[in-house]
């Protein structure tokens, strides 16, 4: 007769397989969850090893030698875009961010600051905050029109010990691209770190006329030759554009620009002292002998009358004269010509 099944048996092995599967299955969620554990710490490590590497790493537009000026009262986030624009931070959020983790309740001081080298986001900040006094900065100013010739006389007269002779050598290679503005400059400042940072200020104001320069009818080097002609011809927005306008009608069919502003260049004398034999000099600047443009710019121009060239007014004048009332007063032949000189200029 057959044995009954041993319920204790049956028992003990149901007891046994549950106690041994039920670890099993709460370890499987952990494994999971450390696993995830390790990768999240893992992304965060590479998030911060980068993190830092940017931080650390200055922009690669960072100029030696440069200068930022923080004006009284200016806003935090006005300063931290003054300092991006100007190539001296990659990121507007990730330096505010810096500044309100690593730096929360210190405030950015006026002043007027020299980089003498690149910096990073966190060493930037810490210069910023903790201020720099202004004794040891000259400030140098130049202003639109002025030949690469008048930028060393006034260095010079700035700078201790400056080398004029040695700036103006390399500088005249470089005539129209000397960015007309205010700098603030060490009392150290050699010819080579000026030079440096009037081309790569040109260089910043004008990276936004980049399409327009492409667009237009003129080479790069004929913009500036031209804007420097209308800097010294004209002497406000309108007149600028009317100005560029009237030499671009002359251009266009072959009649010389006959400016005086050429002659005052290549003779380095101002207007008052040109003579009539002066206008008669043969030279490539003479644009009474010469038509067409001078071999090159008769001075830097600013950025009005960069986009003069760019964008002038549109008319149907070929010529102009200023009054003694300092107006422009224009024609469309010699003959009104003429007149407007007899009117206005005696």
């Amino acid at each position: 007769m057959p044995e009954e099944p041993n319920s204790f048996d049956d028992n003990y092995l149901n007891d046994s397989l549950s106690s041994t599967s039920e670890p099993n299955s709460k370890r499987g969620p952990l494994i999971k969850v450390f696993t995830y554990l390790v990768l999240f710490i893992g992304v965060l490590a590479s998030i911060g090893l980068y993190l830092f590497s940017y931080l650390q790493t200055p922009p690669s537009g960072f100029v030696d030698g440069a200068t930022f000026v923080v004006e009284p009262g200016s806003p935090t986030r006005l300063i931290v875009k003054d300092l991006k624009e100007g190539g001296f931070v990659r990121s507007e959020l990730v330096t505010l961010m810096v500044l309100r983790l690593k730096f929360y309740g210190e405030s950015l001081k006026a002043g007027t600051y020299t980089f003498t080298e690149p910096l990073s986001v966190p060493t930037l900040l810490e210069y910023l905050i903790a201020g720099e006094p202004k004794s040891d900065l000259l400030r140098l100013t130049f202003i639109e029109g002025e030949s690469a010739v008048s930028y060393g006389r006034r260095a010079a007269a700035v700078i201790p010990g400056f080398d004029a002779a040695a700036f103006v050598d390399q500088a005249l290679l470089y005539e129209g691209k000397l960015f007309p503005e205010t700098y603030l400059v060490p009392k150290d400042f050699t010819p080579v770190q000026l030079l440096t940072v009037l081309l790569e200020t040109f260089e910043k104001n004008t990276a936004n006329l980049a399409d327009a320069i492409t667009k237009s009818e003129f080479t790069l080097e004929e913009i500036i030759i031209l804007a420097s002609i209308v800097e010294r011809e004209a002497n406000n927005e309108e007149s600028m554009r009317l100005v560029s306008g009237i030499l671009q009608n002359r251009l266009d069919i072959g009649m010389a620009l006959q400016v005086d502003a050429s002659m005052e260049y290549v003779l380095d004398k101002p207007l008052s002292e040109l003579t009539p034999e002066d206008l008669e000099l043969d030279t490539p600047y003479n644009t009474y002998l010469y038509p067409g443009l001078p071999p090159t710019a008769i001075g830097n121009p600013g950025l009005l009358a960069i986009d003069a060239v760019l964008n002038p007014t549109p008319s149907p004048y070929f010529f102009y004269v200023t009054g003694t009332d300092g107006n422009f007063y224009y024609a469309e032949d010699f003959e009104a010509h003429k007149a407007n000189i007899e009117r206005h200029l005696r």
